[in-house]
């Protein structure tokens, strides 16, 4: 059986937080992320090797390294960085909020102008359809075929996509961005990156409040993020733009929420977020040309 070095992150400054782990400082010039007690060995070693890749492809992520002990649970040792989260930059520097929010959306973009080889990564929109089946036992037979049509409609690109895009995932850096949490790396197109964007700072939120303070902001600022992010995204837009803009990122984010609740039985507000989201893909849809 293999061993795995062992650290403790005891009064260790938490400076990010994903899906699957936490990750650490756990001292001036090292990091570690700490993954949840269900995440499989074989999980982990497949995102070291996704961050290696995102790295070698040009995108801002740290160079993962070795996997250790914490605990009961398995971590892994990113190269020798000093960063801090994007929630205390904006608390500690409230000035900075909106050349953040200029690069998280360079960085977003940066990524974006990536594309990867067909079938190197997830396909996002495939994932997407497969997830449809889930949300039509909420509608109406024919508003099922009007999302199918929808979803099917988005283009197909190989545009690289991080698919968890929000600031839990994003550290600061001296003054550089850094991305972390690569095991959801996909392709696609950047509409079903803006759900992301949409679902942690306005969807998730709206139904549970609590959902922005775990992002270490209020309510009223993940909106404010929200709106703002997607016109510095779309650049000068007009308002019918980003109205239909953020119309299909709450649709396409609301299926991915209604796929996750199914698959996560163990949370306990997941009848009302799965409810709340068919309600509001009714209502875009309904009002859908």
């Amino acid at each position: 059986m293999e061993k795995f070095r062992e650290i403790s992150i005891e009064g260790c400054t938490e400076i990010g937080r994903g899906a699957h782990g936490i990750v650490y400082q756990t001292a001036p010039d090292m990091l570690v992320k700490v993954y949840n007690k269900n995440t499989s060995l074989d999980s982990i070693r497949k995102e070291r090797e996704l961050a290696r890749w995102a790295f070698v492809k040009g995108i801002p992520t740290a160079i993962p390294f070795d996997i250790v002990r914490v605990g009961d649970r398995y971590g892994i040792v990113f190269e020798h960085l000093e960063a801090k989260s994007s929630a205390d930059y904006i608390r500690e520097s409230p000035e900075h909020f909106e050349s953040y929010l200029k690069q998280s959306v360079a960085l977003m973009k940066q990524i974006h102008a990536v594309a990867a080889k067909p079938g190197e990564l997830p396909d996002m929109k495939q994932q997407t359809l497969s997830w449809l089946p889930k949300v039509y036992k909420y509608l109406l037979e024919n508003l099922c075929s009007k999302l199918s049509n929808f979803v099917d409609a988005i283009p197909d690109r190989n545009t690289i996509i991080h698919a968890d895009f929000h600031m839990k995932n994003i550290l600061i850096c001296g003054d550089e961005l850094m991305l972390i949490d690569m095991d959801t790396l996909s392709t696609g197109d950047p509409i079903f990156e803006l759900a992301t964007v949409f679902v942690s700072y306005r969807q998730f939120p709206s139904i549970e409040p609590k959902t922005a303070y775990m992002l270490g902001i209020d309510v009223e600022t993940a909106a404010k993020i929200c709106d703002r992010f997607f016109e510095l995204y779309l650049d000068q837009a007009d308002e019918e733009m980003l109205r239909d803009t953020r119309d299909k990122a709450q649709l396409l984010g609301c299926i991915r929420i209604i796929d996750y609740m199914d698959r996560h039985a163990e949370i306990p507000d997941r009848k009302k977020c799965t409810e709340r989201c068919a309600e509001d893909i009714t209502k875009l849809l309904q009002i859908a040309r």
